[in-house]
């Protein structure tokens, strides 16, 4: 920030100046891209990694615990396709060097407390209970993903992350289609 403010003082000093005593000011990256780390674009990048993370490991317990073929058939998508998802939003912060214990105001891209309580709590369900929490989760889950990734599509700044967001969406909207059917089918009230 002292940095960011140093820089801004002498480019504002610069400019001021005749042009004969000019000075050549340039940003250097590191201080870009500090300032752009603090934006909502990758803040949403931080969160939707966050996001996808949990879809995984949920969807993998389901895979081993769900009772109904079609609960563990989407599960098993949940965790292929959102495995290949996660990669590609995983690019994009290693292009900003976002590090997993967060990076100049995005949030560390690892598990909150109180989201491994929930895996925790999740784990103990079984049979009828456990298909219905989990796809009663997978369908909030895509509720809030869908709504996201169409916020950072319409109105992301940084063209790369506005990009995977809008790719993704499609995705995300069949996921949510097709758990909300699955609910219906198996007694889930959306």
């Amino acid at each position: 920030m002292r940095r960011s403010t140093f820089a801004l003082v002498l480019l504002a000093s610069a400019m001021s100046l005749p042009s004969f005593l000019s000075v050549n000011i340039t940003v250097t990256p590191a201080l870009a891209d500090e300032a752009e780390l603090h934006g909502p674009d990758t803040q949403f990048l931080a969160k939707a990694i966050l996001a996808g993370r949990g879809e995984v490991e949920f969807s993998q317990v389901a895979v081993s615990k769900a009772t109904r073929p079609e609960v563990r058939q989407f599960a098993e998508r949940m965790v292929r396709e959102h495995t290949a998802m996660n990669e590609k939003l995983m690019d994009e912060a290693q292009r900003r060097k976002i590090k997993l214990e967060g990076t100049y105001g995005t949030p560390p891209l690892r598990p909150t407390q109180e989201a491994e309580a929930m895996k925790q709590q999740f784990q103990s369900l079984s049979g009828e209970q456990f298909d219905k929490s989990y796809m009663q989760k997978m369908i909030q889950d895509h509720v809030q993903a869908v709504a996201e990734f169409q916020e950072e599509a319409k109105n992301g700044k940084d063209t790369p992350i506005r990009n995977v967001a809008e790719g993704a969406l499609p995705s995300l909207q069949e996921h949510l289609k097709q758990a909300q059917e699955i609910g219906r089918r198996i007694g889930v009230e959306s």
